[in-house]
């Protein structure tokens, strides 16, 4: 549903026409897949949400987990057979921490804990894309086990990486350790993040671009304040902008609930902010800033008020009393800087075991000046088991020019299928779900894990999914849509 539009002729034409174009036919190929889930994990927020990754238009290298400490990557081609697979086995209390490719090397990071030792680490394993042979295996860093966990961030391409140890005092996020490697895995630079001055905080993200520049953001002042600082590998220069979220407006004291970052490769980070009343604990604001360190400025984007107008409409479309368990998911933006910010409803129904819900998108756009232009609700209602959690749940999006492919798995009408929706980004205007034809199965099993859905281009995607009940196994796909 579409809200407060000011173009209600233009979107109704472009909704006419994106009706007069719809997609007529699609071609599906798929073959045996094996797989075994996840067992372990945040399943709110997954290590690697993504283990799959075009390497030509036709073939694709993924990740698969193969039994308890084993791991394949793999490469798969138009005949969806694979064209080599390594395998990578893990040794004791060693888990995958990323996985990420670039145009000849596919990357593994593993988090090894050596507790006789007293240690954990972080290794990277290359591949080379064409023949699969593994090119290196090295440790990257490695600090006390009773330290905070290790972590690692890729660059967009995959050619640049970091990984950092947060060393903390008294629970305290005092200082970050880092050392930033290039795509063959040699080590650019080791850095220091001082966070000592920026005043009480518990954590940091820290995220690096295609030119190897990080950037770490902070919450200061009791979830109130957002810092970002920008360290680049050619001098020690920081870069420090910073900006109050929080505080008291309009004589309503609001704390920052939620924060989601994009990076931009032209030196700019985006920064989608909820924040919510102290009070009450509800939802007051959807902020957006940017950090444009190219021009040296920040540019903010008109404060989204979640007004009683605005809750009328949505809880009219959702039938839910308030907004609640909404979380920011994505930061979308396009060639000519038209942004979109998605966020997602997502809960448990609480105690162990119990099912994962995902349901509806609230999507919010600006354009290239960040001035608010639409915002509208996809509904959809999800279930899953807590073995699957959000991995066969929630949404996959793709952006091509100003075109928003959503794909989800649901059940409509009576048919559970994987159903995709096109978004127009400058208007708002979209199609109704289409489904893919796919039959999914719709039982307590793994049907659809959503990790492994890739864009092979504009009208091609592969997914892996159980086609029906009688079906003993999981399908590779690949389907390519017809206009």
């Amino acid at each position: 549903m579409r809200f407060n539009s000011p173009f209600f002729f233009y979107l109704l034409l472009a909704g006419l026409l994106l009706q007069m174009n719809p997609t007529q036919a699609q071609r599906i190929k798929s073959a045996a897949f094996t797989y075994v889930p996840e067992s372990s994990g945040d399943q709110y927020n997954q290590r690697i949400p993504k283990k799959a990754f075009t390497v030509s238009p036709t073939d694709f290298v993924i990740l698969s987990r193969k039994s308890d400490n084993t791991y394949a990557v793999e490469r798969y081609g138009a005949d969806l057979k694979a064209a080599w697979s390594t395998p990578v086995k893990l040794f004791g209390q060693e888990t995958v921490e990323a996985f990420s490719q670039n145009k000849e090397t596919a990357l593994l990071i593993t988090h090894r804990v050596q507790a006789d030792q007293g240690s954990q680490a972080l290794y990277g394993r290359l591949f080379d894309v064409s023949t699969g042979k593994e090119l290196k295996q090295t440790k990257l860093l490695e600090a006390p086990s009773r330290s905070r966990r290790l972590a690692v961030a890729t660059s967009a391409d995959g050619s640049k990486l970091v990984t950092y140890h947060s060393i903390t005092q008294n629970e305290e996020l005092r200082s970050i350790r880092a050392a930033v490697y290039d795509a063959s895995l040699a080590k650019i630079k080791d850095r220091s993040y001082d966070l000592a001055g920026a005043g009480p905080q518990v954590s940091a993200q820290v995220q690096i671009d295609n030119h190897g520049n990080q950037f770490v953001s902070v919450l200061t002042s009791n979830s109130m304040r957002l810092s970002v600082r920008r360290y680049n590998n050619r001098d020690n220069e920081i870069k420090v902008m910073e900006v109050m979220l929080g505080g008291v407006f309009d004589s309503t004291k609001v704390y920052v609930m939620d924060t989601h970052f994009k990076l931009h490769q032209d030196s700019s980070l985006y920064a989608a902010v909820l924040v919510a009343e102290e009070k009450t604990g509800d939802y007051y604001s959807l902020k957006m800033v940017r950090f444009d360190y190219a021009a040296g400025k920040m540019r903010f984007a008109d404060e989204f008020r979640f007004t009683p107008d605005f809750m009328a409409q949505v809880t009219k479309s959702t039938n839910a009393k308030r907004l609640e368990d909404i979380y920011l998911s994505d930061i979308l933006i396009s060639n000519e800087g038209q942004t979109l910010v998605i966020t997602e409803k997502k809960y448990t129904d609480g105690g162990e075991n119990s099912d994962y819900h995902a349901k509806e998108l609230l999507l919010f756009a600006y354009d290239e000046y960040l001035h608010p232009t639409w915002n509208s609700v996809i509904l959809k209602n999800q279930l899953a088991p807590a073995s699957e959690g959000f991995a066969g749940i929630s949404y996959s999006a793709h952006l091509v020019g100003n075109r928003l492919q959503l794909l989800t798995l649901e059940t409509l009408k009576g048919k559970t299928d994987l159903y995709t929706r096109s978004i127009h980004l400058l208007t708002g205007a979209s199609e109704a779900p289409k489904a893919v034809g796919l039959n999914v199965a719709n039982d307590k099993q793994v049907a659809f894990v959503k990790d492994f859905t890739t864009w092979l281009d504009e009208r091609t995607i592969t997914a892996v999914n159980r086609p029906s009940k009688a079906s003993a196994g999981l399908r590779l796909s690949r389907i390519t849509f017809k206009n």
